[in-house]
This record gives structure tokens, sequence and C-alpha cells, in this order.
């Protein structure tokens, strides 16, 4: 329920305003007929005084003449007693904090909600409204607190799902998935996704193993079925169960998934595999359709490598090299602005330019290509090493000894 919702619920439901004099004598002194008389005429007229505001305040606020409202609540408080009408003046300063949020002034919208709960302690509305506050003002903890109180309060556990995102938000997932378990069964079997989202939880906690279990009870389900076998794909590559993944993936790919990463995960399972053939065909797709184009290119140009056809791979990885440059200097003019149109220079697309290089008996070539992976300072061990054979093969005895020694010096 947001602000205005609850403003609505208090005018919907009104108060009961009772003729309770706003004073209490500690002695008991004998009236005449005609004081007496006097004294419940006062009370009489208070109470309609407090009645007719009340009304015109709740009037003031469904117009949204937010500045009459505040002065129609004023005059109520001068005829409501906190000690003998808690009820009614929580319920004003309830209203009042409300307006003071919707006009963003939440220092006294806390302090209006404070003194509330000081009168009226299980005014369960006034938590909300705090919720609210103290989310708007980034105090995300103090903001989860107060839903919670909430929440205990009004038994409202369909809440626990907010409390849930709220945890997650701040990358606290055994305590959204603690909240989120609350929530599940307070709804119980109403909630079809509650399962699914559990194994959401547990997926991004790094519960692995749990959150296959939760996901395979969803593995034939009409909606959800795509979506299960993707993440448990997701959860066997994260575990090191490549076929189990590529299985998973498969199966997604043959529910209709249309996941951005399917193809390309798929793909480093093949990779991981030293299944070449397959995983080039997955990162062709996904180089095509999702938006993983740049690695998507770099893992085809080593399956291409891999399997032999190095011409290929040694165009794919110029092509990388010459995308990478364009960005490293066009990145001081502008931001990128779409993802996978250029990237930047890959030493390992250098690196292993030089080892199809080589391969084809461009010797030159590959020296170059591991001279510029040495000036960026990667994999300089192996890197040393392999530009040494180079230099031997060419019959340069003192360049190669200084690359071995330079190789032995970074080995550690």
């Amino acid at each position: 329920m947001d602000i205005k919702g609850i403003i609505a619920a208090g005018m919907a439901a009104g108060m009961l305003l009772t003729a309770t004099p706003v004073w209490a004598e500690e002695t008991p002194v004998e009236e005449t007929p005609i004081e007496e008389a006097a004294v419940e005429s006062t009370v009489i007229v208070d109470t309609q005084k407090l009645d007719a505001s009340y009304t015109l305040a709740l009037n003031a606020i469904n117009a949204e003449d937010y500045a009459t409202a505040k002065e129609y609540l004023n005059v109520c408080f001068a005829y409501c007693d906190p000690q003998t009408n808690p009820t009614m003046y929580a319920d004003l300063l309830l209203k009042r904090a409300c307006i003071d949020v919707i006009e963003q002034n939440n220092d006294m919208a806390l302090l209006n909600l404070d003194a509330a709960l000081r009168v009226q302690p299980d005014l369960a509305d006034a938590y909300l409204v705090r919720t609210q506050v103290y989310a708007s003002l980034g105090e995300m903890d103090a903001s989860i607190e107060n839903l919670e109180k909430y929440i205990d309060l009004t038994k409202d556990t369909s809440l626990y799902e907010t409390v849930a995102q709220l945890q997650e938000a701040r990358g606290n997932l055994d305590a959204a998935q603690a909240a989120y378990d609350k929530y599940v069964e307070g709804a119980g079997a109403e909630v079809q996704e509650a399962g699914f989202q559990s194994g959401l939880y547990k997926m991004e906690a790094g519960r692995f193993e749990e959150a296959i279990t939760a996901f395979e009870a969803y593995a034939e389900d009409e909606t959800y079925a795509a979506g299960a076998q993707y993440n448990i794909g997701i959860c066997k590559m994260n575990l090191g169960d490549y076929a189990g993944a590529i299985e998973a993936f498969t199966a997604c790919a043959d529910k209709g998934g249309e996941f951005d990463g399917l193809y390309y995960n798929r793909g480093v399972c093949h990779l991981m595999s030293a299944e070449w053939e397959a995983a080039a065909a997955d990162f062709e797709k996904s180089y095509a359709d999702e938006s993983y184009k740049v690695d998507a290119r770099y893992n085809l140009a080593i399956c291409k490598m891999q399997q032999g056809e190095y011409e290929n791979a040694i165009t794919l990885f110029t092509e990388l090299i010459g995308d990478g440059a364009a960005a490293e200097n066009e990145a001081q003019a502008e931001e990128q602005t779409e993802v996978g149109e250029t990237a930047t220079v890959n030493d390992g697309a250098y690196y292993y330019r030089a080892v199809c290089r080589a391969a084809t008996g461009d010797v030159d070539g590959a020296i170059a290509d591991y001279t510029t992976c040495i000036d960026h300072g990667y994999g300089l061990s192996q890197t040393y090493y392999e530009r040494a054979q180079l230099y031997a093969a060419k019959g340069d005895t003192e360049n190669q000894n200084s690359d071995l020694q330079n190789s032995l010096k970074y080995a550690g």
C-alpha cells in the first residue's frame, strides 16, 4: 500500500469520535445541575468541532489540497487529547506524516511517525510509512526492519516477497532466501513460481546442487520449463559438469528458450569438453544472435585454431585486434553504446594469433605478436618461452638465450 493508499484507507475508515472530556479532575467536585449541563454542552461542542475539522481535513486530502488539510489537522489537535483518545491522536499524526512524505519533508515525517508510535505502539501503517521514508533516504536496513514490523503486526506475509527483494538488492542472499521462504509459507500452493524463485536465490548464493533440485521440479512445466532448463545448465556449468550443462542447454533450446547467452554458454561447455566443431557452431550462433559478440568471436577463433584452421583463426584474431584498437582510441572521446560492437584489445588475441602465425610459418609475424604481449605484460613466462623457440628457429641464439632467461625469471 502506498502513502496515498494509507491516507485513503484512513479516510474511508474514519475514526469513532467519543464525547470524552479533554481533561480529568484528580478530586471529584460536586457540580450543580446547571454546571453539569454546561460541561456536557462544552464536551459536545468540542466533539463536533473535532468531527467537523477531521472531515474537512479528509476532504482536503482527497482533493490533494495538503495545505488546507494541515490547517484542519492542526485544529483537530486542539480538541483531541492523546491520553483520553490515543487512537484518534495517533491517526492525526499519521496523516500529517503522510502529507510530509508527499511534500518530501522526510525529517518531519519521521518526527510525526515517532510521536504516533509513542501514543499507539501497534499502529501498523506508521511502520509502513516509515519503510517508505527510510527507503527514500537510502537507509535500507531501517526500511527492512520497519517493513518486518509491519508484517508482524498485520500478518500480511505477502510482503515478505518485498523483504526478499530488498535483501537481494543489498546482496544479503541468505536473508533474501529466508524472507522468501516465509513468503512461500504464507502463500502456500497458490504461488506457482515460489519454488522457481527459491531456486534463483539458491543459484545466486552459489548453492548450485540445491538450486538444481528446485529447478528440476519445473523441468516439464508449461510456463517455466525453458527457464528451468537454462538455469540447470548454468548451475551444472558452475559445478564443472559440462556434459550435464550441454544436455540442459539443449533441452532449453528444444523447449523454445531464447535466453541471451544460451548458445554462448553451451559453446563454452563444448569448448571445455574439447568438442571444437560443436563449440564453433554455438559461438557462430551466439555471435549472430546474442550480445556476447566479442567473446563469441574470440572463442570461435580458438576453436578454429584447435581444428587446425589457422588462416581462419588468424582472420578472426586480426578482426578482434582491429576492433579493439579502434575502441581504445574512441573510448577517450565517447562511451561505447552498443554491446559487442567494439572491444578493448585482448592480449590473448595477440598471443594466439602468434601461435597460428607460427604454425603457418610466419615466424616474424609471430615474433611481433609475442613482443606485443610482452610489452603489455601478458603471460610473461610462457610468452618469453614461445618467442625464444622462434628466435631459435631463426638461429638468433642471443635473443633466444635472453628470452629463456626472462622466462625463468617470471616463472616464479
